[in-house]
């Protein structure tokens, strides 16, 4: 019996990245936070725990720093007895960026954090270690689903935090101010302070990594090896009709600024979306003539990823259709361009249509999505299939409407329950125009949306499930 009464869970990632996967090495920030609070406010030591030792604690802590995290938390305690409603002995408490909905693991979490909570752990801790029942409005008493608000910190946490390669973190910035309407951090976590969103990554490698905002590129005195930045949207009319305002022609102004200020060889990873809402299949071509105009005088490697369009929830386009056609994953490794001083490629990373799919599988799930996700989690067939089948497979055994369909603004959303500092008032009125930009698409005032293309009319669930499991 361990002599400490709580513990962390560790559990396999879904998406292994790196071979050391431990807390230590993955610089599990959110953890590490609630840790130091926990040993602060409560003077408590916190073990960590696998899937079937978690018996032998009082309270189970459950980091989710992904929606990925809800498959990977699934696989690795919905068949484990100790951990079943009813059975389970000890209180498990999730939190992170991967707690958005809960639906998928209602029934192996009691209490669900969302947002910030190392305002909230100590007095969840203390009332569970006292024989408490703990409520507040940012905590899901699961399995009930209902009402929470995105709880968002009142300030910069106040103590760095030691990471396993022997660096120190400390918070730099708090939310964001750039509102682009598909973002889920800026609606769900309040702005603190007004620098400008720069960030210099962590420690030791502070010299050689640096995250800015693509607008304050022109901002840099000098550029360090790696600029992670994002553009956001591969036509300027699609950038700025979802609240990311980039002229084109600040593209390639943008490369040759950083080739200006750099020491030496600069390398650029520049996130962007596809698949929004009204994108046409040629709009990447624009993007891409827009990088080779560029004329930097210094070399610059310019690494292009590209994610495809998530509806994500609490943002204005959270209603949207989602097309999970694979055009982002058919660019991997492509050439843009290989000229004088500028080399620009697509990312050998570019996410496929599977994994835009099971997002929002998790992100719109309901109680009727459980076999959906058991399937998921744990089908055979669908785990040794190629992307492209995996999908073919789902929708012929079940109805995946429900999570790429567009919901209009008059219905109930799957993830109803969710709210933020942001007004709903606010989020409604934001989501009106998003429907006007994509009304004009539509009609060809801009361009026409394209549908998926291999969404089609699928079988019900109970017709042919067993073709798959």
């Amino acid at each position: 019996m361990p002599k400490n009464e709580i513990a962390f869970l560790v559990y396999r990632a879904l998406k292994k990245r790196k071979k050391d996967t431990s807390f230590d090495a993955s610089d599990n920030i959110g953890a590490l936070v609630i840790v130091d609070r926990l040993k602060e406010g409560l003077g408590l030591i916190v073990d960590y725990c696998s899937p079937e030792t978690a018996k032998d604690y009082k309270i189970v802590l459950v980091s989710m720093t992904s929606t990925y995290d809800c498959i990977a938390f699934y696989q690795a305690v919905a068949l484990i007895p100790s951990w079943q409603s009813g059975k389970r002995k000890f209180h498990v408490v999730a939190g992170g960026f991967g707690m958005q909905n809960p639906t998928t693991v209602r029934n192996f979490v009691d209490y669900a954090i969302f947002g910030r909570g190392e305002d909230i752990i100590n007095n969840l801790v203390d009332t569970l270690m006292g024989g408490g029942v703990y409520t507040h409005e940012s905590v899901m008493n699961l399995p009930e689903i209902s009402p929470v608000v995105f709880c968002a910190a009142k300030g910069k946490y106040k103590n760095s935090i030691k990471l396993g390669r022997g660096v120190d973190w400390v918070e730099s910035v708090l939310g964001c101010p750039g509102k682009c309407k598909f973002c889920h951090y800026t609606w769900a976590r309040e702005q603190v302070g007004v620098e400008v969103y720069f960030k210099n990554d962590m420690g030791k490698v502070a010299k050689r990594k640096s995250e800015i905002m693509w607008k304050d590129i022109r901002n840099l005195k000098e550029a360090t090896s790696i600029i992670l930045t994002a553009i956001d949207g591969c036509t300027e009319k699609l950038r700025f009709a979802y609240g990311k305002r980039i002229k084109n022609s600040e593209i390639s102004d943008g490369i040759n600024h950083v080739a200006e200020i750099a020491i030496k060889g600069t390398g650029l990873d520049v996130y962007n979306i596809l698949n929004f809402p009204g994108e046409q299949e040629r709009d990447i071509k624009e993007l891409e003539s827009e990088i080779k105009k560029a004329t930097p005088q210094k070399p610059i490697a310019l690494r292009l990823h590209s994610t495809p369009f998530r509806a994500s929830l609490l943002t204005p386009m959270s209603h949207c259709h989602v097309d999970i056609s694979p055009r982002a994953y058919n660019l991997r490794n492509k050439n843009i361009c290989s000229q004088e001083n500028l080399k620009a490629f697509h990312s050998v990373t570019n996410e496929g249509p599977y994994s835009q799919l099971i997002v929002h599988v998790i992100d719109r799930a309901a109680a009727n999505s459980d076999k959906l996700f058991h399937t998921i989690c744990f089908s055979k067939k669908i785990k040794n299939s190629p992307a492209l089948k995996k999908i073919e497979l789902l929708m012929k055994n079940f109805d995946l409407s429900p999570y790429l369909r567009e919901y209009s603004l008059d219905e109930k959303h799957p993830a109803w329950f969710l709210s933020s500092y942001t007004s709903q008032e606010k989020i409604s009125n934001i989501k009106i125009s998003v429907n006007n930009s994509i009304a004009k698409f539509k009609k060809g005032l801009i361009d026409d949306i394209p549908e998926a293309s291999y969404l089609k009319d699928a079988l019900t669930m109970d017709e042919c499930a067993k073709e798959v499991t």
